[in-house]
């Protein structure tokens, strides 16, 4: 047996052996399964291309074969290890050696201060109970919490929410967000009445996100425009993880949460799946029209100090809305917690 040969079977042992630890027996024999019928099509591939320069080579030789499967495995363990390699770097690099970070943006004009709370709509205990625990702390110096909140509409409007969406969205889709990845969803209700009552839910109703929608399909000429069927997201993953035994939902867990703190730190990347995978329109309405309704309880509310819980991806316009308004509005400080960690 060659050193080739050697590595190769060493190899295929350990892949084996990760496979039987992680989906038991039924793993072992799937993968062999697997192999043994990609091995007879790639075979096949191979035959003609061999006969195709060599006229004399025969398909039922041991021989040929044997050269064939030394060749094949040599290749697909190189491929499987590769792939664990990369895979696998990326994700212990993304999940625990360079988390993604959501900023705690401390902001004032000389006459407001505003502590704005960038907020991951799903995230570990730990963070929202840091969350939490900032909320205290400057409640106790006089500020009034500021929190995130679509109001209900009329049913119709949800409806026509889900549809522009293409998600079926209710209370229950962040949940089932939260179970892909291990984490819990974001719940304003332990953000509240920490010290005192000093609460306010700023933000829009799922009526006035409708009708401005509707508004800009009519100016844009996209009042025609056709929806696939929403999809269920609560049926999908209750549906896809019950297929999955404990080992291998935490590993799927595990590489899922290593693409989510690669995205939260990628402006370009989360730009680019706004604009291409959604529906830019709505998203707009989403982002820009609650980042209005936000920027304008500041300028006019009486409160001189606010706490503010919201998406970390409404920050960007409400501060520039809020410098159009008032020059003097400036970064003071910038905190940073681990959202994913």
């Amino acid at each position: 047996m060659t050193k080739k040969q050697l590595f190769t079977l060493f190899f295929l042992i350990l892949i084996l052996s990760g496979y039987f630890y992680i989906s038991g027996i039924i793993g072992v024999v799937g993968f062999s399964l697997a192999l043994f019928i990609y091995s007879v099509f790639f075979y096949i591939l191979y035959y003609f291309l061999k006969k195709f320069k060599d006229k004399n080579y025969t398909f039922f030789s041991y021989q040929n074969y044997n050269v064939f499967l030394n060749y094949f495995l040599n290749r697909i363990v190189a491929l499987i290890v590769t792939l664990f390699v990369i895979i696998g770097g990326f994700a212990y690099y993304e999940n625990d050696i360079s988390p993604a970070t959501i900023p705690v943006y401390k902001i004032t004009n000389g006459d407001k201060t505003v502590i704005f709370h960038g907020m991951s709509h799903i995230g570990t205990k730990d963070f929202y109970n840091k969350v939490k625990e900032n909320i205290k702390k400057y409640k106790k110096l006089g500020y009034t919490l500021y929190f995130e909140g679509v109001r209900p509409g009329n049913e119709q409007n949800h409806k026509d929410f889900d549809n522009a969406l293409g998600v079926k969205f209710d209370e229950k889709t962040y949940d089932s967000f939260s179970k892909l990845y291990g984490l819990v969803n974001q719940d304003n209700s332990i953000f509240l009445n920490l010290v005192n009552n000093k609460d306010i839910n700023v933000d829009v109703s799922m009526d006035d996100i409708m009708e401005k929608y509707n508004n800009i399909k009519q100016t844009s000429g996209l009042q025609n425009r056709q929806y696939n069927q929403p999809i269920d997201i609560n049926d999908v993953v209750v549906r896809e993880l019950s297929k999955l035994n404990p080992k291998e939902l935490e590993l799927f867990r595990y590489v899922n949460k290593s693409f989510i703190n690669f995205i939260l730190k990628s402006e370009e990347i989360q730009s680019t799946i706004q604009n291409n995978f959604s529906n830019k329109e709505l998203f707009e309405v989403i982002l820009d029209e609650r980042n209005k309704v936000i920027a304008d309880k500041i300028i006019h509310s009486e409160d001189k100090n606010i706490i503010a819980t919201y998406g970390l991806l409404h920050f960007k316009g409400i501060f520039e809305l809020l410098k159009q308004n008032d020059v003097k509005w400036r970064i003071e400080k910038i905190d940073y917690l681990y959202p994913l960690k």
